[in-house]
């Protein structure tokens, strides 16, 4: 088993880290965590790690400078920067260093899991992987950094397709994801091609449509069934979206 350290200021994320995904199905096994950076290069200097999974702010000494500091030592261990949205021109100062992996809180599992299985690879084969040659470094970089972006958003569309009964807003999924709301309404449409609010009332309006199809309900129990409390406003989106009114197509349907 390959040997991880966790590196974080917080303890829940610490453990959710090592929670998140079966570790050891991937050949790695997580022997170590640390609240801060200078912590970190304390237990390395004890033993040795093959991964280290750090965040980039922590108090005392951050990720940068942790990295910064295995990287003098001649450490020859594999990173993964955790890092939040607002953070990536931050994130950057790591790449002189030779880090190639990194994460965008909330972190996805499909994204990590994914890193996991190629650094398995590189080290089972005791190489270090070469850069593409048509990819200079900063867009190998940014690459990482969309697909983590990906995972983000990708999580968000199943939270609504789960929940698009309920109340949503930006606001609401933004303290959930710990974005700020004007970062993810950006990175929503920039992921999608669509506002939030565009994608929701579309999600929200073919489901309604499935269920007057299925005409069991009446017009007034489906808005209510996709979220929608204001049946005036359920009318209004219903007609942009599908060209009727709920009753015309109800009609046109029979």
């Amino acid at each position: 088993m390959y040997r991880v350290m966790i590196v974080d200021d917080e303890q829940m994320v610490r453990q959710g880290l090592q929670r998140l995904i079966d570790w050891e199905a991937y050949g790695f096994q997580v022997v170590q965590t640390a609240a801060n950076g200078q912590e970190a290069l304390q237990w390395q200097r004890r033993q040795h790690f093959d991964l280290v999974v750090t965040d980039l702010k922590m108090p005392l000494m951050d990720g940068v400078e942790l990295v910064r500091q295995l990287s003098l030592a001649g450490e020859r261990c594999r990173i993964i920067i955790v890092s939040a949205y607002g953070e990536f021109s931050y994130a950057q100062a790591v790449m002189q260093y030779g880090v190639q992996y990194y994460l965008l809180k909330p972190i996805s599992e499909e994204v990590l899991c994914g890193y996991l299985s190629r650094i398995a690879e590189e080290l089972d084969a005791c190489a270090e992987p070469e850069p593409a040659p048509d990819a200079p470094q900063d867009k190998r970089f940014e690459h990482l950094y969309r697909l983590s972006a990906n995972g983000v958003i990708a999580e968000i569309l199943r939270y609504i397709s789960d929940h698009y009964s309920e109340p949503l807003t930006l606001n609401l999924l933004a303290r959930l994801y710990s974005f700020s709301p004007v970062y993810l309404g950006r990175l929503f449409k920039k992921e999608t091609g669509v506002s939030f609010n565009e994608y929701l009332n579309s999600f929200r309006i073919r489901a309604a449509v499935e269920y007057l199809d299925a005409g069991t309900y009446m017009v007034y129990e489906i808005a209510e069934k996709v979220g929608y409390r204001d049946i005036n406003y359920f009318y209004k989106c219903f007609k942009a979206i599908a060209g009727t009114t709920p009753g015309e197509y109800k009609n046109r349907k029979g």
